[in-house]
């Protein structure tokens, strides 16, 4: 039986295994608390709530996004402008901001959510599920109509504090955000080059001419400034995947993708460099953010064509009519050995998978890469 609570402002469904317990907002469905290894002496509890969750703010005027904001939520569809074709979507989509309701929940371990869209007809069903003796959270989002093009992500967010290394499957290359944002994304401080092309994360260029190069792979960093950056995977056989490594609390996030659909990830790096309300100056945190988009800009510049596409990059997907895209993501959390500190690779070995860190050292975790087919 799914369990419901008062979590952080906000009405959630609980799920509770042996190993997990997670929390799904009504609103938005945005995944937080979560606890992972909840039945050890160390539970791990690694992701963001907002600030402003237990403060009575009045948030009408802004994104319905901004209410529940936390953990992880789907985008359908990702970014901030959203209109295109006559559809004026709102940030991150009717996903991340409007109501779900709960599914035929069938399954031991399991949750199923839908919301039927409005501003484009259609049918989400989010679905996540538990496998006993892990700590991986299965979750699938099926699309159904919604014809037309999209850019779905997975925006996950982790708070600031203790340091957070950030790593992803090889790229192709990179770019900042072109940080000329009006409306509601004024009073923001950058400190990357505009719109600059890159290689690589510990080495992205910035806006000053005596440290030319900063290293984005490392979070909390550049305090006072609010960033955001696109890298894009290179083709590979298996999953793609993205990692943030958290050594001084000794254990790693992990997450597998289909790359097919989600091609890119984006980095929001939200260190104090926002002032408007309710940010006010004082969020810390990262949104590592698994994507089909480009940059933050939405569905306005995603759907047509843009420097991106240009290049063979893929920022949206277009829906036929009467057809339908299931969305499906791993994550999973990870006990890691003292220096361990960056992930460098994650390959699929004895059912699961195998992570490497840039030190040599590695560690095997459980878990099934089939369900992302």
């Amino acid at each position: 039986m799914i369990k419901t609570d008062i979590i952080k402002g906000q009405k959630s469904w609980i799920l509770d295994s042996k190993k997990i317990r997670l929390s799904l907002t009504e609103k938005g469905g945005h995944m937080a608390p979560v606890v992972f290894m909840k039945d050890s002496d160390n539970p791990i509890e690694p992701f963001y709530i907002n600030p402003w969750a237990d403060e009575d703010l009045d948030l009408s005027n802004l994104p319905d996004v901004l209410d529940p904001l936390r953990g992880d939520f789907f985008c359908l569809t990702f970014g901030g402008d959203n209109s295109w074709g006559g559809e004026v979507h709102p940030p991150h989509g009717e996903s991340s901001g409007s109501m779900w309701i709960l599914g035929d929940n069938l399954e031991e371990n399991s949750i199923t959510l839908k919301m039927d869209t409005k501003v484009r007809k259609g049918t989400i069903t989010k679905k996540i599920f538990l496998k006993e003796n892990e700590n991986n959270l299965y979750i699938s989002h099926r699309i159904v109509d919604f014809a037309g093009p999209i850019s779905p992500g997975h925006h996950v967010i982790f708070p600031g504090g203790t340091t957070k290394n950030i790593s992803t499957s090889p790229i192709k290359f990179g770019y900042t955000d072109d940080n000329r944002h009006g409306g509601y994304f004024d009073e923001e401080y950058y400190s990357l080059a505009a719109f600059k092309k890159f290689d690589s994360l510990k080495m992205v260029p910035t806006i000053w001419k005596d440290k030319e190069y900063t290293d984005c792979s490392e979070f909390p960093a550049r305090e006072g400034f609010m960033d955001l950056l696109q890298v894009y995977n290179k083709p590979r056989e298996e999953f793609a995947w993205t990692a943030v490594t958290v050594p001084e609390e000794g254990y790693l996030w992990f997450a597998l993708k289909d790359q097919a659909i989600l091609p890119s990830t984006v980095l929001w790096m939200a260190n104090k460099g926002r002032h408007q309300k309710p940010w006010y100056g004082r969020n810390v945190c990262i949104g590592v953010e698994d994507v089909c988009s480009h940059l933050g800009d939405g569905l306005s510049v995603a759907a047509e064509r843009n420097s991106l596409n240009e290049e063979g990059i893929i920022t949206s997907h277009y829906l036929k009519e009467g057809s339908e895209m299931t969305v499906k993501y791993i994550q999973g959390v990870a006990r890691i050995p003292d220096g361990f500190k960056r992930v460098r690779s994650i390959e699929k070995r004895d059912e699961g998978v195998e992570i490497k860190s840039f030190s040599g050292k590695s560690i095997h975790t459980k878990l099934d890469p089939g369900f992302l087919l």
